[in-house]
């Protein structure tokens, strides 16, 4: 029998042409940007079925492999391999491993007394600081990064892939467009300059003019060195290791902790401890569902103040900030340190 199905019990018959149109439509269910990721898992339980001269899936064989995996891995990390798995046996084999409440209750037991550690966030004052203070002819590549990564609240990865063509200067504010992100829907932000000495659109355009004739791609961060921009585009480790760079420089404890994800960290927390409600956190950062989103209002140190002079009675008529409800001296306090 060809690719077409025929059923006579139900009197069902499927056109080759439509099982090829099926066939395609369950390929997509898989994640584009992360198919290779989603692959190795699959071949991974796969080599591991063959070594434990296991066939086919049922709720034991799956157990079995995610207890076998969780011993060398973190709990976080076990739960994104089982979503990984879950939709390649539902696409490869249609199997739907949904269904096994055994595995999820390992799942959720096993991440019992975790915490993920998060990236360390810089705060507004440091940001400023390393803008004033860091020389051009060593920092101007790391200054314009941060200063795109922290407005945009941006990923490593939409950092690299930035084009000049995704930056419109209108004068006094610089609008930029992310048009391809990880939740496949575009953001825009902008950039202004702040109370600082130096301003962030100039930094941005004296990086910009530095851009040689010659070069023939559209990304926009080049290798800057020796006061120049070259012609290669800088890549994705030189891009994680800036944060290291900036902290190292503002001598800032524990260095290490700064990773490529504390640009988008440090946006958000900026914004919600700005006062920003949920609805502007979740457009800010292009975040579908509300829990990432809440867990920097929760953890934000201004709002945690605030919380705290309603229970205790805090003198009602302190100088408040109108717009975001953030009493000055909660904004000083958090300028004085470096997040949570």
């Amino acid at each position: 029998m060809s690719k077409s199905e025929i059923c006579d019990d139900n009197h069902i018959f499927v056109p080759e042409d439509v099982m090829n149109e099926a066939l395609e439509a369950v390929g997509k269910v898989v994640p584009v940007k992360s198919k290779i990721l989603y692959e190795k898992e699959y071949n991974c339980f796969c080599n591991w079925r063959n070594i434990k001269n296991a066939r086919g899936v049922d709720e034991k064989i799956i157990l079995a492999y995610i207890s076998e995996r969780s011993k060398t891995v973190k709990s976080s990390s076990l739960w994104s391999y089982h979503s990984q798995l879950k939709k390649m046996l539902l696409v490869k084999e249609n199997v739907d491993i949904n269904r096994f409440h055994q595995v999820k209750a390992f799942l959720k037991q096993h991440s019992v007394g975790h915490r993920a550690k998060k990236s360390k966030v810089f705060t507004g004052e440091e940001l400023e600081r390393f803008l004033d203070t860091a020389p051009d002819d060593k920092f101007l590549l790391l200054k314009v990064v941060f200063i795109m990564g922290v407005a945009g609240g941006c990923r490593i990865g939409e950092l690299v892939s930035m084009s000049v063509d995704d930056i419109d200067d209108r004068g006094n504010v610089l609008v930029v467009q992310i048009p391809d992100t990880k939740t496949y829907k575009p953001r825009v932000f902008t950039v202004v300059d702040g109370a600082n000495r130096v301003h962030s659109i100039d930094v941005f355009r004296k990086y910009k003019d530095l851009r040689p004739e010659k070069v023939t791609h559209k990304r926009l961060f080049l290798n800057y060195q020796n006061q120049k921009c070259t012609v290669q585009p800088v890549g994705l480790n030189t891009f994680a290791k800036m944060p290291q760079k900036i902290a190292g420089f503002l001598g800032l404890s524990n260095a290490e902790q700064y990773t490529g994800h504390s640009f988008r960290r440090s946006s958000a927390t900026l914004l919600a401890d700005a006062g920003a409600d949920l609805t502007v956190l979740k457009r800010h950062g292009g975040w579908r569902s509300n829990s990432v989103a809440e867990g920097y209002i929760e953890d934000s140190l201004a709002n945690k103040i605030e919380i705290s002079k309603k229970i205790l009675g805090k003198n009602k008529s302190e100088v408040c900030d109108g717009a975001s409800g953030v009493t000055v001296e909660a904004k000083r306090i958090v300028a004085t340190t470096s997040g949570i």
